[in-house]
């Protein structure tokens, strides 16, 4: 019984590993993000790339070129090759694992990550097709928001709002334009997030995502960027 036990455990991490490899080993696309806030605007273009290991590289061409190297566990290398610097720290809230896109190539899209963050369902109800659930944030977060609300269309999400405990939005964020970038692969292409600082201010983020490139697509030379010997390091 024992071996049979584990020749299926071994046969299952080795399906899941192969599956992992067959879905996507990297991923590249150019991604552009505009913001508006108090009638000023600001332009972000960038281009993303992404490993299955979960290693992203974003090489920002505006406002100014930078280079960011940054993995699950959260540590993240800043290059500026204008200046030939470097700086260096760990936050795992900015770790790849938090980012949009992670739910969605690593198939989160059920819950885009709140039961890992502690969030539990309250409620879930269908409303004219759409899959409408409720989530409770953990203690911690319990003072700050009262819920957050998640829509499905299809069993991709189309809305994720976060509320406080007036029951006043704190965040709204709209997922949109699916794009079929595999038979494996179905990533938003389109993300519309509104910040509402008070009742009369927000901050309202569009991004857009295009030129996506899958596996074999994917230049080498940019996912082994290795930041200049001679760059000075900067301290926090």
């Amino acid at each position: 019984m024992f071996k049979r036990i584990s020749f299926l455990l071994v046969f299952a991490l080795l399906a899941s590993a192969f599956s992992r490899q067959y879905i996507f080993q990297k991923i590249s696309m150019l991604m552009e993000t505009r913001s508006v806030t108090a009638g000023k605007s600001s332009r972000v273009l960038a281009n993303m790339y992404y490993t299955s290991e979960g290693k992203m590289l974003t090489y920002f061409q505006a406002p100014q070129e930078m280079v960011i190297v940054n993995n699950k566990k959260g540590e993240i290398t800043i290059y500026n090759p204008k200046d030939n610097t470097v700086m260096q720290q760990q936050n795992y809230m900015l770790g790849t694992e938090t980012n949009q896109l992670y739910f969605f190539l690593e198939n989160k899209r059920n819950d885009l990550g709140l039961s890992a963050m502690d969030y539990t369902v309250r409620n879930t109800k269908i409303e004219d097709g759409l899959k409408i659930t409720e989530w409770t944030p953990p203690m911690a977060l319990i003072k700050d928001i009262s819920k957050v609300e998640l829509v499905h269309e299809k069993g991709n999400p189309i809305f994720m709002g976060y509320y406080g405990v007036k029951g006043v939005p704190i965040k709204k964020m709209y997922f949109y334009n699916y794009t079929k970038v595999s038979d494996y692969i179905v990533l938003p292409a389109a993300i519309t997030q509104i910040d509402f600082k008070s009742s009369k201010d927000s901050i309202i983020t569009k991004t857009t995502y295009t030129d996506f490139k899958l596996n074999q697509q994917v230049a080498d030379d940019k996912l082994n960027f290795i930041v200049p010997e001679n760059a000075k390091v900067l301290r926090k």
